[in-house]
């Protein structure tokens, strides 16, 4: 393989590596099943308060404010004060989104790249 080929697919690889490692906060918010049963409760109702949560867990009111403040931290809940409630919602933004697509994106120029057929060979 020649090495400007080979410098390329490298320059890919960190690519890759530093759109997963931006996206840390959404992986370990996403990995916890607990947090993965609030974001499905999200995908129905929409918006909730923290008791509305608490109302369909099995955790405390500590542990779910815990769970949704992680969540919020990684950009995937927003968070609005009315009066003495916060109310959470997912915020479907698009750099959230647009941080996963951009994984999937390096990972398949790695992958389609021709240079790594060679490498593999090597």
């Amino acid at each position: 393989m020649k090495e400007q080929e080979r410098n390329l697919l490298l320059e890919k690889k960190q690519a890759l590596l530093h759109e997963i490692r931006q996206s840390t906060d959404i992986f370990k918010a996403l990995a916890d099943p607990v947090r993965q049963d609030i974001l499905m409760m999200f995908m129905i109702a929409k918006r909730m308060n923290v008791a509305q949560v608490v109302e369909q867990s099995h955790l405390s009111r500590p542990a779910i404010s815990h769970h949704l403040k992680v969540l919020k931290q990684a950009g995937i809940l927003d968070s609005l004060k009315q009066k003495t409630e916060i109310y959470y919602s997912l915020t479907l933004e698009s750099s959230v989104i647009d941080q996963l697509k951009a994984i999937i994106r390096a990972a398949e120029d790695i992958s389609n790249d021709p240079a790594k057929a060679f490498e593999e060979h090597e």
